[in-house]
């Protein structure tokens, strides 16, 4: 068998299936790393920040309603910021999540994932998708999943549950040596 001959060989090829809930994990994580979520550590020390100020600032000698507004205004932001950061705004994105995934299931209906060792092929019966992995940006594994960040709005997910049982481990070290720069380990998607 010659070089060319070996190179056309994929590692493994595996149906891909996503579920609903993989789906909104995915895109949750991909928020968290660059989108809306991605300044959730500086919203946790802002809150706290507002706390503390509002709470010094709180005159417990002289209270009364005109001289406590300010502070108690400062010490409500608090969980006011917390509530949006880690409700309302992930609950958007699952909705968002939600959509977008009806588009997802029409086109990678029946999906087949081949790994090169540069690139992965994503064949269905109406598409075919060619990713080198040097042109993927950044890969977050958790304990279920790899999601591959392409582009902006483009994510390429891999629930491990996929991947073959016989080859499942050597495939995981395969795709975290392929990104050992650009791969980030995430147990979910707040950290």
């Amino acid at each position: 068998m010659n070089r060319l001959q070996e190179e056309k060989e994929p590692k493994a090829g595996f149906s891909l299936s996503v579920t609903r809930e993989e789906y909104r994990t995915a895109s949750l994580l991909a928020a968290r790393r660059h989108g809306s979520l991605r300044a959730l550590p500086a919203a946790v020390v802002v809150a706290a920040a507002l706390l503390a100020l509002g709470l010094f600032l709180l005159d417990w000698d002289r209270f009364s309603f005109t001289t406590a507004l300010i502070p108690l205004f400062l010490c409500l932001c608090c969980p006011a910021l917390l509530i949006y950061v880690f409700f309302l705004e992930p609950q958007r994105l699952r909705g968002r999540a939600d959509e977008d995934y009806e588009t997802y299931q029409a086109l990678m209906k029946d999906a087949v994932l081949y790994l090169y060792p540069d690139y992965a092929v994503t064949r269905t019966p109406d598409l075919r998708l060619h990713d080198q992995y040097a042109l993927i940006g950044e890969c977050i594994e958790t304990p279920e999943l790899f999601v591959f960040l392409k582009e902006s709005e483009r994510l390429l997910i891999l629930p491990k549950r996929c991947l073959p049982p016989e080859k499942r481990e050597e495939l995981e070290d395969f795709l975290r040596l392929a990104f050992v720069r650009r791969r980030h380990v995430m147990r979910n998607w707040v950290f």
